[in-house]
């Protein structure tokens, strides 16, 4: 005589499903580790640096090379004093100004020339060419123009990042596939819509990595600039505690570009990341 195996209900089985499958992540947790993987690895590597520079700074036991204490101390001095800041924010303006312009400007003339094969073949050899030129050896020219002052830092400052930014625009929207414009050129889709629904969608993903880079081309030729030829700004500042040889200033100095350069650094990460996941597939 056989026994019957009693069935389980559907609130057990409900139970056990529950029980066996962990249950899935939430999407403010899911939000909060991938933050944490974009923020920990590189405090991680500053941390290192900052021990590094220290431990560095102990074995050489110079009265010449400060550690990072005294380095931030000096800093703290300088910030204040009103010509320091004024210098500081000095700077920053001109920045902003000359890396908003030179994205902007670069972006819409190679979107415009990378629409035609024609210029994009006649004009690419030569800007790679300016390129490929240091831009301190071009730093005259603009003196010669502009004068020595403001017009020459920020018009350094503009090219520094324009033809960087310029090429990438060219050649991102030269690469968009061909097929694409066709299916778009056989429905008798029109130029406005053509670019706006094709052609910036695909280069989307390059015009924001192009931000990025261009950023720290755009701060370097404006330190390059206000160093050789200003009586104003964080470069000036920088030159003159290297005449002086005041170490402890010099590495404040340092420490401050690095954290000016920082939080742009990570706001146009965070940028090109969206605009990736977004459009990378296109």
């Amino acid at each position: 005589m056989t026994q019957a195996t009693p069935t389980a209900g559907p609130a057990e089985v409900d139970a056990v499903a529950s029980r066996a499958v962990p249950p899935a992540p939430t999407r403010s947790t899911s939000a909060g580790m991938s933050a944490a993987r974009r923020v920990v690895p590189p405090l991680v590597v500053a941390v290192a640096g900052v021990a590094l520079w220290w431990v560095a700074a102990v074995v050489a036991d110079s009265t010449i090379f400060p550690n990072p204490a005294e380095a931030v101390r000096s800093l703290v001095e300088d910030l204040g004093k009103e010509d320091f800041r004024a210098n500081v924010l000095d700077s920053i303006r001109i920045l902003v100004i000359g890396f908003l312009a030179s994205t902007v400007l670069g972006s819409l003339l190679g979107l415009a020339l990378g629409l035609s094969a024609f210029w994009t073949r006649a004009i690419l050899p030569i800007f790679y060419a300016i390129n490929s030129i240091p831009k301190i050896v071009l730093y005259p020219i603009f003196l010669s123009f502009l004068g020595i002052g403001e017009l020459s830092r920020a018009g350094f400052t503009f090219y520094a990042a324009f033809v960087p930014m310029f090429l990438v625009a060219v050649e991102s929207t030269a690469s968009v596939h061909r097929i694409h414009l066709k299916m778009a050129a056989s429905l008798q889709v029109g130029w406005p819509r053509l670019v706006r629904q094709i052609v910036i969608p695909s280069v989307l993903p390059s015009l924001a990595t192009g931000m990025r880079m261009t950023f720290g081309l755009a701060f370097l030729g404006l330190l390059l600039a206000e160093m050789f030829s200003s009586s104003a700004g964080i470069g000036y500042e920088l030159l003159r505690n290297v005449s002086l040889v005041r170490m402890e200033n010099i590495m404040g100095t340092v420490v401050l570009i690095l954290l000016m350069a920082l939080p742009p650094t990570i706001a146009l990460q965070w940028l090109e990341n969206r605009v990736v996941s977004k459009y990378g597939g296109r």
